[in-house]
C-alpha cells in the first residue's frame, strides 16, 4: 500500500512539474530595423500574426543624429472592443552610452499610447525600443512614428532678435517722418 501511494505522489508530481513548465511566454521580437530620417520623420510598428496570445516582445528601431536636433517619437496599439489586443509595457530612446529617455504612458487599455520627446539630441546613434506582451490570439498590431528636427544654433536666435529691432525701428522713424 506504501508503494502504491509513493506512486501515485510519483506521478502527481512529475504531472505538475511537466505543467508548470509550458506556461512560459515566447520571445517574438522582430530583428533591429534601421529607421532613414532624411526627411525628418519616418513611421514604424509590428503586425503579429494568428496565435501569438501571452507572447512578449522588444522590438529595436536604430537611427543616427548627425547635428543637434529634437524629438518627438509615438507609438499606439488600438485593441479591438472583442479582443484585448496588445499591452505595450515600454516606450524607450537609447544612445550609444546607454538609456537616454523613458517614454510617457497617455493611455493604457483599449488604446496603448506612449510618448517620448527630447530637445537635446546630439550627433549619435540611437535607438527607440518598444516592450510588450501580446494578448489576442487573434492578428494584433501597432505602429508608431518618430520626427526629428533641427535645433537652431544660438546664433539664429540672435540675427532673428537683430532683425526684429532693424525692422522695428525703421518703421518707427518711417512713422515719425510722415
Amino acid at each position: 500500500m506504501t508503494k502504491l501511494k509513493s506512486a501515485f505522489a510519483a506521478i502527481a508530481l512529475a504531472g505538475a512539474a511537466l505543467s508548470g513548465s509550458t506556461a512560459v511566454a515566447a520571445d517574438i521580437s522582430q530583428p533591429a530595423q534601421a529607421l532613414t530620417l532624411t526627411a525628418g520623420a519616418n513611421f514604424f510598428g509590428h503586425v503579429f500574426d494568428l496565435g501569438n496570445s501571452g507572447n512578449t516582445f522588444s522590438d529595436r528601431y536604430n537611427f543616427t543624429s548627425s547635428g543637434a536636433s529634437s524629438l518627438v517619437a509615438q507609438v499606439s496599439a488600438i485593441s479591438p472592443a472583442s479582443t484585448d489586443g496588445i499591452k505595450i509595457t515600454g516606450f524607450s530612446l537609447f544612445n550609444s552610452g546607454g538609456l537616454s529617455l523613458g517614454g510617457t504612458k497617455v493611455l493604457d487599455g483599449m488604446v496603448d499610447l506612449w510618448t517620448l520627446t527630447s530637445t537635446h539630441l546630439v550627433p549619435d546613434s540611437y535607438y527607440l525600443l518598444v516592450t510588450g506582451q501580446v494578448l489576442s490570439a487573434a492578428p494584433t498590431s501597432y505602429s508608431g512614428t518618430v520626427i526629428t528636427s533641427a535645433v537652431p544654433e544660438p546664433a539664429t536666435y540672435g540675427m532673428l532678435v537683430a532683425g526684429a529691432i532693424l525692422i522695428a525701428y525703421r518703421s518707427r522713424r518711417r512713422n515719425d517722418v510722415a
